[in-house]
This record gives C-alpha cells, sequence and structure tokens, in this order.
C-alpha cells in the first residue's frame, strides 16, 4: 500500500515541493542547500529576511483521523481503498509494558501508527496543504519542522507580512487540531536592517510576542543571523575537542585498522554533515576546526610535530575540510549533470550552462553559467561557487558519469591542494 500511494503521490506532483522529509533523495543537506542559497541570493540583493521557526507539539501524536481520511479523498484516494485506510487507522489500541507488567488496552484515538511504513507517508499528506495559506508564505518543512522565511525590501514591511503569516498559520495549526509551542517558537532577522530598531518591529502570536534569537539550530547546523557559521563551528569543535584525550590514550591500546574506524565514525562524521553549508565560512573561523583536525590525525597516526600534514590525509585516504567542502559540492554538480533525477524537484534547473544562454563556440561554452552576484554573501552561494569550481576542475574529470568514479578522481586532484 505505500508503494501504491507513494507512487501516487509522485505521478501527480501532490506533495509541496519544499517538503524534504521522509522522502526519497530529499535530504536534511538538500534542504539546507536549497535553504541557505536563497538566503544569500536575497541578501545579495539587499533583501530583509525573516525566518520563523515554528514548533510543534506531539505532531504525530495528535494527527486527527477524520481530517486525514477527508483530506485523502481529496487527494484522489477514494472508494475501496479510502475504506482500507479507515479501517486501518480505526480501532488501534495500546499498552506499557514494564517487566512482567501490563497496564490496561487503552484506545488510540488520533495519531498516525508510528513504527509503521506508512505512518511518515500519512504524515506528509495531513500536512501538506499548509503550502496553501497565503502566497507570501513559502512554507519550508522537514516532516514536522515548520519554517517560513520572509523577504521585503525593508523591514517594516517583511515585519508586517511576518505577522499576517503568523496568524495564518495559527489558524491552520487549530483548523487541523496541531498545537502550536509558542515557548519554543522564534524568529532571525537576516538582511538589511536599516530600520529594525523600531519598537513596532516584533513579530507576535495573539499578543503574545514570539522569541527573537541571533542563531537557531536548523536540522543540526546552527543558522546565526550573519551567516558567518562561526557559531556552528565553535559547536562542532567541542564535540571534537574531547576526542583528542580520548585518541591519547586509545592509540597504546587498539590497532590502526580501528582507530582509523574509530577516525572516520566519531571525526570525520561530524565534519562531513553540513560542511557544504559551514565550509564557506571565512579561513579564519575554520582555522580552529581545520586544526584541530591536524592534531586528531597526528595523534591518531602517532606522527611528530614535524609530519606533513598532507601525509595525515594521505594515510587515511581523506581530505582537510576545505578540500572536503570541494569535493561535497563538485560532487552536487555531478548529480545534477548526470543524475539529476535523483535530486529533489526544487533543483531540477539548479545550474545552467553557458551554452544555454549564446550558441557561440568558445571555449567556455561548455563551462557552468556563473551568475552575476554584488556581494560577498552572494560569492558564497552554492549556485555560484559549485559552479565557479566546476570550471576550474580538468576536463577529463567532467567527462567521467559515474559518481564513485568521479569522486576518487576528484579526490585525488583536490589531494594536491592540501599545503597545511
Amino acid at each position: 500500500m505505500h508503494k501504491r500511494l507513494h507512487s501516487f503521490l509522485q505521478q501527480h506532483s501532490i506533495l509541496h515541493q519544499y517538503q524534504f522529509g521522509f522522502r526519497k533523495n530529499h535530504s536534511t543537506i538538500m534542504a539546507l542547500i536549497e535553504l541557505t542559497d536563497s538566503l544569500y541570493l536575497h541578501i545579495d540583493n539587499r533583501d530583509s529576511i525573516i525566518g520563523m521557526y515554528f514548533d510543534l507539539q506531539k505532531a504525530f501524536d495528535t494527527v486527527n483521523h477524520d481530517i486525514l481520511l477527508c483530506k485523502l479523498q481529496k487527494y484522489g484516494i477514494r472508494g475501496i481503498v479510502l475504506d482500507w485506510f479507515r479501517d486501518y487507522l480505526h480501532n488501534r489500541k495500546q499498552f506499557v509494558s514494564v517487566g512482567d507488567i501490563e497496564s490496561d488496552l487503552g484506545m488510540i484515538s488520533c495519531g498516525v501508527p508510528q513504527g509503521s511504513v506508512l505512518g511518515p507517508l500519512l504524515f506528509l499528506i495531513y500536512v501538506n496543504d499548509i503550502c496553501n495559506i497565503g502566497p507570501e508564505c513559502n512554507v519550508r518543512l522537514f516532516a514536522d519542522d515548520t519554517n517560513v522565511f520572509v523577504f521585503g525590501k525593508t523591514m517594516s514591511d517583511v515585519f508586517l507580512k511576518s505577522n499576517t503569516i503568523v496568524a495564518e498559520l495559527n489558524n491552520w495549526f487549530i483548523a487541523n487540531k496541531l498545537s502550536l509551542n509558542v515557548d519554543k517558537t522564534c524568529y532571525s532577522v537576516f538582511g538589511n536592517r536599516s530600520d529594525d530598531g523600531c519598537l513596532s518591529n516584533v513579530v507576535k502570536l495573539n499578543d503574545i510576542s514570539l522569541t527573537k534569537v541571533d542563531s537557531c539550530k536548523y536540522l543540526g547546523v546552527i543558522i546565526d543571523s550573519e551567516l558567518t557559521w562561526k557559531m556552528h563551528i565553535d559547536y562542532v569543535y567541542s564535540k571534537l575537542l574531547k576526542f583528542t584525550s580520548i585518541f591519547y590514550k586509545l592509540r597504546y591500546k587498539v590497532s590502526p585498522p580501528i582507530l582509523r574506524m574509530l577516525y572516520f565514525a566519531f571525526v570525520h562524521s561530524q565534519l562531513l554533515y553540513g560542511i557544504e553549508i559551514y565550509g564557506s565560512a571565512a579561513r579564519s573561523h575554520l582555522n580552529k576546526l581545520i586544526i584541530l583536525n591536524n592534531k586528531i590525525l597526528r595523534i591518531i597516526q602517532n606522527k611528530p610535530i614535524q609530519y606533513c600534514v598532507s601525509d595525515l590525509y594521505k594515510n587515511y585516504k581523506t581530505l582537510a575540510i576545505p578540500e572536503l567542502y570541494k569535493l561535497q559540492i563538485l560532487c552536487l554538480v555531478h548529480k545534477y549533470l548526470y543524475c539529476n533525477c535523483n535530486l529533489p524537484d526544487v533543483f531540477a534547473n539548479y545550474f545552467s550552462l553557458n551554452n544555454d544562454f549564446h550558441q557561440y563556440l568558445t571555449r567556455s561554452s561548455s563551462h557552468l553559467h556563473l551568475l552575476r552576484v554584488n556581494t560577498s554573501y552572494g560569492s558564497r552561494c552554492i549556485k555560484f561557487k559549485a559552479s565557479q569550481l566546476w570550471n576550474t576542475i580538468p576536463e577529463e574529470l567532467k567527462l567521467i558519469n559515474k559518481l564513485n568514479s568521479f569522486k576518487n578522481h576528484l579526490k585525488s586532484h583536490l589531494f594536491n591542494d592540501i599545503k597545511y
């Protein structure tokens, strides 16, 4: 049934294009890339931006069955199949078991069956129409994570739009019997803030002012209002710092292959997550993380301080943070050019070739087209940065159509850039 329902939703493009949760080829990283690029480009255009982060209380457990069935019918799921879903949802019971003691059976009157293959998909259908509340409301979702980013030329205009959207969203939550946690709902201000000091510039819900924050953790990455990524880098640094003493003790107790495995499990994985986002930060912010990673590799491999840094990475067949950043975003371009169907719909036309704009036979006609940017924010946009990097790699690399092969050859090419 999951396969049939998912196929039906895909065939008719029913799911909201900015819903990245529980969908094949849609990941937290793709959601973050799309969002941060949008922020960079709007700031580059000197727009004012408010990002609002909504917190729903027990969203999966409070789905109303009657409303869900009504929505299924509106989307075209009718007759015997709708009856099947009605029977699937109703008359479900649960109990708690601790040791040999079991509670009485309790009826489940709401919520999607969690732990089931259908539960996440049914929830996506339940919240899908949230995108229809208004033309100014560009809702970005990751399952129940609900976020709205409002753009405009002045802060006053953006605050006015934001208050309207908050009211409309709250009406939608009430109509769908979902509960908004006002205490944990907050907002950040980005971009042009020329009239941010005005007392009327606040975001309210039912006369309660929402909390304004300078940073917010979104899908595992801390987004600060200046988009410096310093707070996220400090967060990753603090998580990895403890491994210096741990590996000092472990290197005499476990074999080198086990140490290598532990590095990739606990250190490299932390560095890799979100590197497409924070990897564009200023070198002054990244340096502390680069130096810490060098130190951990030196400890694990039991090498002296004079040992060549590039060899530390070559021994483990991995890359330093700046080169790892290049690798990840160039792999995104490769997927776009050679396997576009494996990217979310919002990335369908993300990059363009020069020959899409002109028919002249020049050496750069097959290069990716560079966006015209006005500020350093625009130049940090992946749309721009990835195109710029792709145009500089050797032509023989660009012709490799298999992703794994491309990744291996590109990694070898990037090894030469590790000089610190």
